[in-house]
């Protein structure tokens, strides 16, 4: 059976005052995304060179500020939705909402695995934290094949900002 559906995209409303910091962010991880629209109200990446096989589009809303800053002080204040807020953030990445990446090369991968690493380390503004790496051979990775990177963009809110970055072992 074929089917003429696929996905196209993905966008994340984001607090106003963080796009810029948003669009450094994502910039600095994956430089081999085109940006093709950047606007007052949209910031926009190919992930392909045809935009229909993939992208990510980012837009201020005041309500994702509103929203964020409540969340976060809902967790800060030990609230029980704080508590929820807590518990998303313990479990195995790839048990939460996440957007999953596909790079063509393990290169590719552990290029952006250094990047992240350093954006954790180097650059706290930018809100990058690395939650797992996982490399075919490791106990908690799931095949033989499979690279995963799991990171969380905390600019883009407190939960939904978890991306899964992988490359496939050449061969497999």
């Amino acid at each position: 059976m074929t089917s003429s559906a696929s996905w196209n995209h993905q966008n994340f409303s984001v607090p106003p005052e963080q796009l810029e910091r948003v669009e450094e962010c994502i910039d600095r991880l994956f430089p081999g995304w085109v940006k093709f629209v950047r606007k007052p109200d949209l910031i926009g990446y190919r992930l392909e060179a045809d935009f229909n096989l993939g992208a990510l589009y980012f837009r201020p809303t005041t309500a994702a500020g509103i929203l964020h800053e409540r969340l976060r002080r809902e967790r800060r204040d030990e609230t029980e939705l704080g508590g929820f807020l807590r518990q998303l953030e313990s479990i195995d990445p790839d048990f939460n909402d996440h957007t999953g990446i596909l790079l063509p090369t393990v290169p590719e991968w552990e290029g952006c695995v250094e990047r992240a690493l350093g954006l954790e380390r180097d650059r706290a503004d930018l809100e990058v934290r690395v939650v797992a790496v996982l490399r075919p051979g490791d106990p908690q990775a799931p095949t033989d094949y499979l690279h995963q990177l799991f990171l969380r963009v905390g600019l883009l809110g407190p939960f939904r900002n978890t991306f899964e970055v992988q490359a496939i072992r050449p061969g497999s």
